[in-house]
């Protein structure tokens, strides 16, 4: 009996489960774990996006020849600034040149003899078919030495705008073919980056009220800057690009390839509702819960109403949840109600993954 007695009395102790925090749900001791948490944030705070792009030149163009030959000079090295219709590089002239003469000569004769025919056609003396084709000879040899001067011209290759020469594809005295590729010339009259926007937010996009950009490597912050163009189609990762041109003077440090941030405010809401990451919301006999940690660290399950989902991954909800209320964003599944729980270290700089 006594052995008994003295049974119950150890097994008793053993047995008993804590009703935490108010909750009818017994819960071990045991099952307090660690969660992964946030605040809840007004819903103003979706009106800012931030993307990350890179700096791109205004454009860049491949320059060619429009004649063929041997390039006699090559003018410019990669790096320099050339100004518009400054020559760059010149074919060797000297056929050309001898082209032009001989068009010239039937150019000047068939001038001649259309204009003496014409004066006896005036005087009815020439049948109206002959100096028809009196004419066409002259056009001819006209079209023909208007030719051979533009193709002289062309043994000229000339800046289309100011910039700076990025590549040179030949060397000096090397024959090229019309078409073929010599220099690649950049505009940097203005500056330009380049982001992906979500197919989510592609609809917000007039929304836009504000737009700065941040370039840590050229030490620029608040540039002020407008969307220039959006692509009407995604690519392959199913983001669509956008075009922000940067809208200041000095940019001398900006350069091509350089990343950027690009930060956007949109048009206020009026709504009364709050976001939270879209993992913190769960689904429970067809309605919608997040859990809210209160002050005793305990999670109490919170029924809401999701009125949007956002590209930047957050929700957008309401019903009465108070702006830096902490959730649960990881587990939410194997949390009970009025579960203790503990705070992993939120992630800094020097703790990546929180682990610290």
């Amino acid at each position: 009996m006594k052995r008994l007695s003295f049974f119950i009395a150890y097994l008793i102790p053993t047995t008993v489960f804590l009703y935490s925090c108010g909750s009818n749900t017994p819960i071990n001791k045991e099952t307090a774990r660690y969660v992964k948490t946030t605040e809840v944030r007004p819903s103003h705070d979706s009106n800012k996006l931030i993307y990350n792009g890179v700096v791109k030149e205004r454009r860049e163009v491949t320059l060619s020849f429009k004649v063929s030959g041997p390039v006699q000079e090559l003018l410019v090295d990669e790096g320099d600034y050339v100004q518009k219709g400054q020559i760059l590089a010149s074919i060797d002239k000297r056929d050309y040149k001898v082209q032009i003469q001989a068009t010239e000569a039937q150019f000047t004769q068939a001038k001649s003899e259309y204009k003496r025919y014409q004066e006896l056609y005036e005087r009815k003396k020439l049948p109206e078919n002959t100096l028809d084709q009196l004419k066409a000879g002259y056009l001819m040899a006209k079209s023909q030495y208007d030719a051979a001067m533009n193709a002289l011209t062309d043994t000229d290759l000339k800046a289309p705008f100011s910039g700076y020469i990025n590549k040179k594809m030949i060397e000096n005295f090397q024959t090229v073919s019309a078409g073929q590729p010599i220099i690649e010339l950049l505009d940097f009259s203005d500056l330009e980056v380049v982001v992906s926007i979500p197919e989510g937010q592609i609809n917000e996009i007039n929304d836009f009220t504000k737009i700065t950009c941040s370039i840590k490597n050229a030490d620029q912050t608040e540039i002020p800057a407008k969307l220039k163009s959006l692509g009407k189609k995604t690519g392959d990762d199913h983001m669509f690009e956008a075009k922000f041109l940067l809208e200041k003077d000095n940019l001398d440090k900006v350069k091509p390839g350089m990343v950027a941030k690009v930060y956007v405010q949109k048009a206020p809401n009026n709504n009364d509702s709050f976001l939270v990451p879209v993992e913190s919301v769960f689904s429970q006999a067809g309605k919608k819960y997040i859990w809210i940690i209160d002050a005793n660290m305990c999670v109490q399950k919170h029924e809401v109403s999701v009125i949007k989902i956002h590209g930047n991954g957050l929700m957008e909800i309401n019903d009465h949840v108070k702006i830096g209320e902490k959730v649960v964003t990881a587990g939410v599944h194997s949390l009970v109600e009025g579960q203790k729980v503990k705070l992993l270290p939120q992630q800094t700089e020097t703790n990546i993954g929180g682990l610290l």
